[in-house]
């Protein structure tokens, strides 16, 4: 076989050029099978299928497959999407045909050699030609997902499956959508039209780790791999504080700034929480809280406003204390009324059971109850002691006024768990005789439990309502005498 070539070129001006005017090669046993195929695009020399590797890829969607091999026979199969479309059979020496559904050729090999065996078999193909294909553009897209989530928070994510090809789709493909931490896997069942799309829907927790991670949907259609990816960043709400560093001032009062920190950087937190912002008096055996105060926490910074008249009882030393997320920080000050601009009230401290200012009023009332009951004892033969459901119902009472007064979150509790244990035992007792007996007996123990609650209820407010104590113990005793002397029982 001989061929001739022409090659000209011309030289522009100013330029170094060359022509070559004629060529003359030469082959020696030089052998090409002919193609008659139409729309050929591959072409392969060789090729090996065994019970190992029994396929290979023709175009984009198609397979040949090694199904067999019998008495020197090579059982061949041409598959889309796992669906066989034709089948052939070759011997050694023998040219194979398989072609598409709509009957156009798709490829053609020789079959050079066949190895027949139960559990290895194999077949040495040459000179494959294969027909080009409609390719098949099956992938992810718009996948929508917030730019940022919080620590373990539930993503929703939505993307589109869309066939951008120009031939239809339909199969079961693995679809899998993972990020850091969690992964979610789906297998659809698909019917796609040439650009026909699908949307799916998939939760996902969120990372632990605050910082820029990956969101990746892949899709396996048992041809190929198709996959895609987004970042988004995670940030942690409300993390473990710490650090924490107060700076503040007297001016007017207390101000300042309190700043604190995380285990992560600072633009990867966000702060939606409270301070608690508390003022202590210092006393001779310690601090006494005498004001309390919770401040929202929106950063990392945020500022401590406390005006004189919220927290001032009298000149001395102060303490402020701030506490968020398990973390604390004080600041001591003295506070000298007369050098500020503030013009002190005159507020005394409220004396505490530790000052001493109190001990001897709440020893009187102890004494003057326990009197109390000894003097009924021993003015009256037969003794009647007061029912403990109505002790209970009138300390709660009298707490509940207490705190309705006064103010006081901590008191009005109290009043309702005692007005409550009161009217639970006075059901008991009308509901249940055995119990009556017991809430209604006449015996010493029964007048020493009876005056623990009546004192408890009275010392409470008057710890509570220091101002108070005077008229606390004189009523009480007033009280509780008359009550002692009055009740006659049934």
């Amino acid at each position: 076989m001989a061929y001739s070539a022409e090659f000209k070129d011309s030289n522009p001006e100013g330029h170094v050029g060359y022509s070559v005017y004629s060529s003359t090669g030469y082959f020696d046993n030089f052998y090409l099978r002919p193609i008659t195929m139409e729309n050929a695009s591959g072409y392969i020399n060789e090729l090996n299928l065994n019970s190992a590797k029994p396929s290979t890829v023709i175009g984009s969607i198609y397979r040949l497959h090694l199904e067999d091999t019998t008495n020197g026979k090579a059982f061949f199969s041409l598959s889309k999407f796992g669906k066989i479309i034709d089948t052939s059979v070759g011997s050694e020496g023998d040219t194979v045909s398989l072609r598409f559904e709509n009957g156009d050729e798709a490829v053609n090999f020789k079959v050079n050699q066949v190895f027949d065996a139960e559990d290895n078999s194999a077949v040495w193909l040459e000179e494959i030609i294969s027909a080009s294909t409609d390719d098949l553009n099956i992938g992810v897209d718009e996948i929508s997902i917030n730019p940022s989530y919080y620590q373990e928070e539930d993503m929703e994510i939505r993307f589109l499956v869309k066939n951008k090809g120009l031939i239809s789709y339909s199969g079961t493909p693995e679809i899998v959508i993972r990020t850091d931490g969690d992964s979610e896997t789906i297998n659809p069942e698909l019917v796609l039209d040439a650009n026909g799309s699908e949307q799916f829907n998939v939760v996902l927790k969120a990372p632990e780790n605050p910082g820029s991670h990956t969101l990746t949907i892949s899709i396996d259609p048992k041809y190929m791999t198709i996959e895609k990816s987004m970042d988004y960043h995670v940030r942690a709400l409300n993390p473990g504080v710490t650090t924490i560093s107060t700076d503040l001032q007297e001016d007017n009062g207390i101000r300042g700034t309190v700043s604190i920190g995380s285990p992560f950087p600072t633009e990867l937190v966000d702060w939606n929480t409270t301070a608690v912002v508390k003022v202590y008096k210092v006393v001779d055996y310690g601090k006494k809280e005498i004001y309390s105060k919770d401040i929202p926490v929106t950063g990392a910074t945020f500022n401590i406003d406390l005006r004189y008249n919220e927290f001032y009882r009298g000149d001395g030393q102060y303490v402020v204390s701030v506490e968020t997320g398990g973390m604390q920080d004080s600041d001591l000050f003295e506070i000298v009324g007369e050098d500020f601009a503030y013009v002190p009230t005159g507020d005394e401290m409220p004396p505490t059971i530790l000052t001493g200012e109190l001990y001897p009023k709440l020893m009187m009332l102890l004494i003057g109850m326990v009197a109390a009951v000894s003097v009924r004892n021993h003015m009256q033969k037969m003794t009647r002691s007061l029912p403990l459901d109505v002790l209970a119902l009138a300390c709660g009472v009298g707490v509940l006024v207490a705190a309705f007064i006064r103010g006081g979150s901590d008191m009005v509790t109290t009043g309702i768990v005692l007005t409550g244990a009161g009217i639970g035992a006075a059901v008991v007792r009308r509901s249940d005789s055995s119990a009556g007996k017991m809430l209604m007996m006449d015996s010493h123990l029964h007048d020493f439990a009876g005056t623990l609650i009546v004192f408890a209820s009275a010392a409470y407010i008057v710890l509570q309502v220091p101002e108070w104590s005077f008229f606390v113990v004189v009523g009480t005793l007033v009280g509780y005498y008359s009550a002692l002397n009055m009740y006659r029982g049934r």
